[in-house]
């Protein structure tokens, strides 16, 4: 089984999750040299190198979590912790979406782990850090009745011969960040070799494909999902309906 497709019955798992909170975020709020310490330790570092590593990664998110908590980051404070500032801020809620990376050791290159932070009605700041791996760089607020939708874009490297294209859609409602049912089932669409973007105009999501033919990874993907690349079809659209992505006819 390919690594991709582990990764996406693993992101189902995760993303059936109804709701996600605060609670990932450490019980107290690490300074920004001790934040900055631990980014450099794991940005120098490989995927699966150590235990340590491994427990580091854990420690050093939850302490982002708490961190962008308590502290707006300016994209050049960023910067100077070891982060990239990928997305926003995004009309009102102000959401912002900050990433860091490490090594895979092989052909994946480099593995970037995002944090969304955003500001509630209250003027508070709250982070999660998602379980995706993915460089976001695309945030567009979705148009869906009395609730606060967002889809982020962003590619990935698969292998030394897939890119991913991942669309990700998650909502704000207070203190929390929940994940719906945008995509059949779940919250993310993940694809190799297949460019995405948002029409807003039209409120659609349009996917491209580069190859002629689907892996099965892809394939088992848009099955999960409800969907269907025609035969010899080079564009795929998916239509926003009432919060969740439709196949168009």
């Amino acid at each position: 089984m390919s690594k991709a497709l582990v990764c996406l019955l693993l992101a189902t798992t995760w993303l059936t999750t109804p709701l996600l909170g605060v609670a990932q975020a450490a019980k107290t709020i690490p300074t920004a040299a001790e934040l900055k310490k631990n980014l450099a330790i794991i940005e120098a570092s490989t995927e699966g190198e150590s235990e340590e590593i491994d427990q580091l990664l854990t420690k050093t998110t939850r302490q982002l979590v708490a961190y962008l908590g308590a502290h707006a980051v300016s994209a050049a404070a960023a910067k100077d912790l070891g982060l990239d500032l990928t997305v926003g801020p995004a009309d009102a809620a102000s959401v912002r979406v900050y990433t860091f990376s490490y090594s895979s050791g092989g052909t994946r290159g480099t593995i970037h782990r995002p944090v969304v932070q955003w500001k509630t009605a209250a003027g508070q700041l709250r982070a999660y850090a998602l379980r995706e791996e993915c460089f976001f760089n695309e945030i567009h607020p979705l148009p869906v009745a009395g609730r606060i939708f967002y889809l982020l874009l962003g590619m990935e490297q698969g292998d030394s011969q897939c890119y991913n294209s991942e669309a990700f859609v998650f909502e704000l409602k207070g203190n929390y960040l929940l994940l719906p049912s945008a995509f059949g089932k779940t919250s993310a669409l993940l694809l190799c070799n297949a460019p995405m973007a948002y029409e807003a105009g039209k409120q659609t999501l349009r996917i491209d494909f580069d190859d002629d033919e689907l892996i099965i990874d892809d394939k088992d993907r848009l099955a999960i999902s409800g969907y269907r690349r025609k035969p010899g079809a080079k564009r795929l659209r998916l239509q926003l309906s009432g919060g969740s992505f439709r196949q168009q006819p």
